[in-house]
């Protein structure tokens, strides 16, 4: 039975026709964020179709030219701002609040929310799996290597990755200011 399930399935195209209206609720929920914030907010599915915009959605901002991939997580309820023409890799989570743990009257946290904003600038590249934590600011041209947790600023020009990441070479500065000012993205 299991077979002629699985065989009907693919002469019907079933898993690419599922896949067609997971997809369209994907785009519909990026055009919904996009229209409740009064911007334009790309998805690009890479492997899926899931991701979500947490709280305030008028607290999230991204440049028109820049995208989101599957598996996002942005929770935005102290502010996330992403500049334009900015690269991710799915499965990127940013949060900008977090637990007051330094509670003295309850653990491990207490119910206060501490706010803390995250700024991306332009021409930014993050890799798969990277966690941002709040109050970080991600300068231009920097590149965050996949899997990398980031909970220092990281400088315009700077390649960093690890757990926690760390600097591990700059670009050219002169000449990233160039292309920057030139416009010259992808």
């Amino acid at each position: 039975m299991k077979r002629l399930f699985i065989f009907i399935t693919y002469i019907l195209n079933i898993d690419k026709i599922y896949r067609l209206f997971l997809s369209a609720i994907s785009q519909a929920k990026a055009f919904r964020y996009g229209k409740l914030s009064h911007q334009k907010i790309n998805f690009i599915p890479q492997g899926g179709f899931d991701f979500e915009i947490m709280g305030p959605i008028n607290n999230f901002k991204i440049h028109e030219t820049s995208h989101i991939k599957s598996g996002t997580y942005i929770e935005c309820s102290g502010g996330v701002e992403i500049g334009c023409y900015f690269h991710c890799g799915r499965g990127l989570t940013i949060f900008s609040s977090n637990h007051n743990w330094r509670s003295l009257t309850a653990l491990p946290y207490d119910s206060k929310s501490i706010l803390k904003s995250v700024k991306i600038g332009d021409a930014v590249w993050i890799g798969a799996n990277v966690t941002i934590l709040p109050g970080i600011t991600i300068g231009d041209a920097a590149v965050v290597a996949s899997g990398a947790v980031v909970v220092k600023d990281v400088e315009a020009g700077s390649v960093v990755g690890g757990n926690p990441a760390k600097i591990i070479e700059k670009r050219d500065i002169e000449l990233m200011n160039e292309l920057l000012s030139e416009k010259k993205f992808f």
